[in-house]
């Protein structure tokens, strides 16, 4: 009579046995991974998203895709994520400011940044570049641009309110004696196509969109938003060089996960991600976007979103700046 008992805790055992034996990323459902990309197709976040994913859908022997839900600067993705079934098949891919920047400046994000979603892997950090159309300005330097303000009116577009480019001039207006309007758009592109046409007169740009205006003399640059000069654009003096004291808006890219998906399968992934940004084809792509491919897991980077969620909280506190 115990035969029975025997051969179903066999059983068990070897269905425990194969559980264990089976990697974590075996663990999420069949079907397409998505990726959500809380920001128009086309920009930098997008195209970063697509070349990662694509060297990680060939190692792990899945489907990935690629779905952009803009609007609310990334709000709208990000909270689709937050509130997606937490089992591997939704992640996202955003800039840091959606969980820095936005809960300082938004009444509501649709979800809670500080909880609902974990930081799995850093992917990329970039600077801007304080642009300007020189036949609009008549500038050399950052000092120059200054004195313009004083006597004349000065335009700077951004991608929108909350967006890098709209913290980078709020830092920039706390640390200088600049003066500007803010002149927010739907998204980088038009910034920048408004910039070279001569109907805003500054902004800052990534340095991978900037490149060609810069080198045909349409734009000029005139600081990094950071206290290195970026290897992308060299002749660009970094901020501190440029005169601008106590200022560096640099950002980064990360992947999330909702907080409800299991530890393991997020290490999983994220090791996946990191691998990926660690072949050369891939650094060699991400670099042709001017963004340095530096990696950081869970841990570094949930320490990294809470210290850039406090520095950005200070700055926009002492600017006065809401969105909502």
């Amino acid at each position: 009579m115990m035969l029975p008992k025997i051969a179903a805790a066999a059983f068990w055992l070897a269905g425990a046995m194969a559980v264990a034996a089976q990697s974590p990323l075996e663990q999420i459902p069949s079907g397409p991974i998505t990726i959500v990309v809380p920001l128009a197709a086309g920009g930098p976040a997008d195209a970063l998203a697509r070349i990662v994913v694509e060297r990680v859908g060939q190692t792990i022997n899945r489907s990935i895709i690629i779905e952009n839900r803009a609007g609310a600067g990334g709000n709208i993705g990000a909270a689709f994520v937050a509130k997606a079934k937490p089992d591997g098949l939704t992640w996202l891919f955003a800039p840091d400011s959606i969980v820095t920047v936005n809960p300082h400046v938004y009444k509501s994000q649709g979800f809670d940044a500080a909880k609902d979603l974990i930081p799995i892997a850093e992917l990329g950090q970039f600077s801007l570049i304080l642009a300007v159309n020189p036949k609009a300005v008549p500038v050399n330097s950052f000092s120059e641009l200054v004195a313009y303000s004083k006597k004349n009116d000065l335009s700077f577009g951004s991608a929108g309110p909350g967006s890098p480019g709209h913290l980078a001039l709020e830092y920039l207006r706390l640390v200088s004696d600049i003066r500007a309007a803010h002149v927010p758009y739907r998204g980088a592109a038009l910034v920048l196509q408004d910039l070279v046409g001569g109907n805003i007169q500054a902004s800052f740009i990534v340095a991978g969109a900037l490149m060609p205006h810069v080198k045909s003399g349409a734009l000029r640059g005139l600081a990094v938003s950071a206290n290195e000069r970026s290897r992308f654009l060299p002749e660009v003096p970094s901020a501190e060089e440029a005169g601008i004291k106590g200022f560096d808006a640099r950002f980064y890219n990360y992947f999330f996960s909702p907080s409800g998906v299991k530890p393991e399968v997020r290490a999983a992934f994220s090791a996946a991600l990191r691998d990926a940004v660690k072949e050369p084809s891939v650094r060699a792509r991400i670099e042709e976007q001017a963004t340095d491919p530096t990696t950081a897991d869970e841990a570094a980077s949930i320490a990294q979103v809470a210290s850039g969620r406090q520095k950005w909280g200070e700055i926009i506190a002492k600017a006065g700046l809401k969105v909502e």
